[in-house]
Order: structure tokens, then sequence, then C-alpha cells
């Protein structure tokens, strides 16, 4: 006859296989540009930072300056920052760093759900997963006939996937595995805003809502802002930039909004098929609304693939 005891050390033992078999997921993970990571020194919590792994791949921890982060693990770049710190400090100090958002692995997700965006996966599920993280699907949107779009080496395309019948039979396989930068679409919402063929704008940055919306042949900003739920509490109306493309060039201006509440507009601004608008955020240093725009031009790359796909799925 076994002994209890055994049996609760076999328990303990599996218990521990499993935590530590959840750190070591987390600590193989190597970060990528766009991923945001929260940076703790023992004892010095003035130097503690949340810091964006930029388009280079590289972090700037003051007073240290820059070092390169990608294709590192989390442990690996606090021994570095902690390497670097031991010049400055005069001492040796441990440097913990954490990733609290794994945006180099991400997706985004448009259409019909409760909470378009782009999510951030330490390692990305299965598509089923990914429209639960967006609050699932809304009534009456067509799960038959869901597609994801990828661009690879200057190609694009468009890649079918029943999700319908995924989540009915349980069974995820036949769906495409998905790949960081993949765009998926929900289609068969109705509800306003929503875009149709030749007339979507793209809305990104600190929106509530960040997606595809229609504006018809062109519609005021406001309205554009309000389809996306409005600003979210890091918005900067003083800061709203507009990507706009005339002959194959691309144009950004920079509008303060802030100003027109506040003595009005002689000349509206209007929102057209193709634009897309950034609404950048507010009280972040130049260097993190540096990095911050290299994250939304990924973004913006995305929803410009998404304009195309409506210009030509009517």
């Amino acid at each position: 006859m076994r002994k209890p005891w055994s049996f609760l050390s076999a328990f303990a033992a599996a218990l521990c296989l499993l935590v530590f078999a959840g750190r070591a997921g987390a600590e193989d993970y190597l970060l990528g540009p766009d991923d945001v990571i929260s940076v703790s020194v023992w004892m010095h919590p003035e130097l503690d930072h949340t810091l964006t792994v930029n388009a280079d791949g590289n972090v700037t921890l003051p007073p240290v300056g820059d070092l390169k982060a990608a294709g590192l693990t989390a442990r690996q770049l606090g021994d570095r920052m902690a390497d670097r710190l031991s010049a400055y400090l005069r001492q040796t100090s441990t440097v913990t760093v954490t990733v609290t958002q794994f945006l180099s692995r991400s997706v985004f997700v448009t259409g019909g759900v409760a909470k378009p965006g782009r999510y951030g996966f330490e390692r990305i599920p299965t598509m089923v997963d990914v429209l639960g993280q967006a609050g699932g699907a809304l009534p009456g949107v067509d799960l038959a006939s869901v597609r994801v779009l990828r661009s690879e080496n200057g190609t694009r395309r468009t890649i079918p996937a029943d999700l319908a019948s995924a989540i009915r039979t349980g069974d995820t396989n036949g769906l495409p595995e998905l790949k960081p930068g993949d765009t998926i679409v929900i289609p068969g919402i109705a509800q306003p805003g929503a875009a149709t063929a030749n007339d979507g704008a793209g809305v990104l940055g600190e929106v509530n809502k960040p997606g595809v919306y229609s504006v018809g042949a062109g519609l005021d900003v406001w309205s554009v802002l309000a389809f996306a739920g409005g600003l979210s509490a890091r918005g900067n109306l003083g800061d709203v930039r507009l990507l706009t493309r005339s002959e194959g060039t691309q144009n950004v201006t920079v509008l303060n909004l802030r100003e027109t509440l506040r003595h009005g507009s002689r000349a509206p601004v209007t929102i057209k098929p193709g634009d897309v608008l950034v609404v950048m955020p507010r009280n972040v240093s130049a260097w993190e609304a540096i990095t911050s725009t290299f994250a939304l031009s990924r973004d913006a790359l995305n929803v410009a693939l998404l304009i195309d796909y409506f210009k030509t799925h009517p």
C-alpha cells in the first residue's frame, strides 16, 4: 500500500515541474522590436523604467544609454544592464527585467469583435484563442468566412479560415497557424462605421477601438474618432498625425485638435478613404514618442493592408 506522504511528494514534484516549465517558457522568450519591458534595479528605484524595444532592437536605459535587446531573454538583458550599471553605481546590483507587452509577436484583429485592436502574446495561440482575447465575436458576424491577411517578402496573401466549424467541433487543426504581423478580419458586421469596399480609413494609437472604419467619400475627424471609441486615457489631442497617400507618396500632417476645440477651425479636417489617423500618447518623453511611432508604423502597414483588402473585397 502506497503511503500518503509518497503520494503527496509525487504530487508536489509534479506541481514543481509545471511551475518551472512555465518559468522556462517565459525565460526562453526572445525580445524583439515593439516589446515593452519593465526594468527594476534593486535598491535604486530612481532607475526603474518602462522601456520599448525600438525598430533597431535596442532599448535606452538612463544613464547608461543604448543596449541591444532583440534576440536576448529578459534575464540576459537584465544581466547586461547590471554590468553596465555597475560602472555608474560603483557597485554590483541586481536588475530584473519583465516583459509586460509581447508586441513583437502580435496580431491585429478587426471587424465584428467586441474589442478590435492589436494583441501581443508570448506564444501566439490559435485563432479561437485570439478571438477570445478580442472579446469574442459580435452577433451576426460570418465566422465561416474569416480571412487572415499576411505580408511576406513584399507580397500580400489572403488566407481563408472557417472559425465557425472550428468552434462547433472543437478541432482547430484546420485553421491557419498565425504569425506575427497577421491581421484577422471578422466579416459580416453592419455596425455604424464598419468599413466596406473603397471607403475604409484607419485609426491607430491612443484610441479605445483601433481599426478600419467607413468614411464614405469623406468624414470629419471627430466622427471618425467617435467610431474608434474616442481617445484613451493617454491620448493627446494636441498631437494627432494624419497619414495620406497621393500619387504613391505618403504625407504626414500634424493636427492639434486641442487648439481646434479651443478656438474652432476655419478648415475642418476631413478623413478620406485610404487615410490613416494616428493619436499619439501624452506625457511621454521624446524617446518614448519615437519608439511609439516605430510601433505605430508597423500597425499602419497592417491598416494599409486592410484598406487594400476592403477595396478588393466588396
